[in-house]
């Protein structure tokens, strides 16, 4: 009889501390979602200001840590898809800033030491006349040559066709192909900045924390656009430093119904329009 006694009691303290638990966590998501809320509210104040409006179905993201990554450059890489692309035998030339040309009958394949990468090739089937045609042929074409990306989006307007591309589940703002059939003479025409590999921090890598407060008002400040913020996302952007060395800088992307615009997280500097 005691003993039920007891743990009738135990079982009423229990629930008792669950229930104040349930509260405070309620409690805390209401303070949490107010001040999002008041936030988002003080910013479109703030950027209506300055000449700006955010979107109506503008959702204000979350901040986010990101580390430094660094990329090595793969020639490896670069020599297998110039031989996927213009045959094992295509003439290979370098310059002293590290560029490597290839070039064959099949056309030509230039290699920059920052990533960037520009080709025209002639093509072995009929070129595409439709937006849908010409991701049908540049998906065959860039699987072919040994372009992969993770979580890879494509997308198509007329016979242009654009390939992206995440590194480490994050996007790559300026990490794109572009393939271009429009020429009408039978050739594709291919442009843009790419890298091979998995990237990786240094010794002396460091965090860098993305706040989208700080980088909406700094692009609403300085980017001299009027008109209306669509989104904005968080990943990285590939640069070269002094050494050549490739890295993946933590950056928003802002895109506005005139253009898309990247803000470097650390420096909080536009670094200019990516259409």
């Amino acid at each position: 009889m005691q003993w039920d006694k007891v743990k009738n009691i135990l079982i009423a303290i229990l629930l008792t501390i669950n229930l104040f638990l349930l509260g405070n966590l309620a409690v805390r998501g209401w303070q949490s979602h107010r001040r999002t809320s008041e936030l988002e509210a003080n910013l479109r104040t703030l950027v209506s200001a300055r000449g700006m409006q955010l979107d109506t179905a503008f959702s204000f993201p979350e901040d986010i840590t990101l580390p430094e990554l660094s990329l090595d450059r793969s020639r490896a890489d670069e020599e297998k898809i110039a031989a996927a692309m213009l045959g094992e035998h295509a003439e290979r030339t370098e310059q002293e800033d590290g560029t490597v040309r290839f070039e064959s009958d099949r056309g030509t394949l230039e290699w920059q030491a920052d990533g960037n990468v520009q080709a025209d090739y002639t093509l072995t089937e009929s070129a595409p006349t439709s937006a849908s045609e010409a991701l049908e042929q540049a998906r065959r074409l860039c699987s072919r040559w040994g372009f992969q990306a993770e979580q890879a989006g494509w997308t198509a307007e007329d016979t242009v066709v654009t390939l992206t591309g995440s590194v480490a589940g994050l996007p790559v703002h300026n990490r794109r192909l572009t393939l271009d059939f429009s020429a009408g003479d039978g050739s594709v025409s291919l442009v843009g900045l790419w890298s091979f590999g998995t990237p990786y921090t240094t010794a002396n890598g460091i965090s860098i924390t993305c706040s989208a407060a700080d980088a909406l008002l700094q692009f609403a400040a300085e980017s001299g656009e009027t008109g209306k913020i669509e989104s904005m996302t968080a990943g990285y952007r590939m640069q070269t430093d002094s050494s050549r060395r490739i890295r993946l800088t933590p950056t928003w992307k802002i895109d506005t119904e005139t253009g898309e615009y990247l803000v470097d997280c650390d420096k909080k500097t536009i670094i200019g329009e990516e259409n």
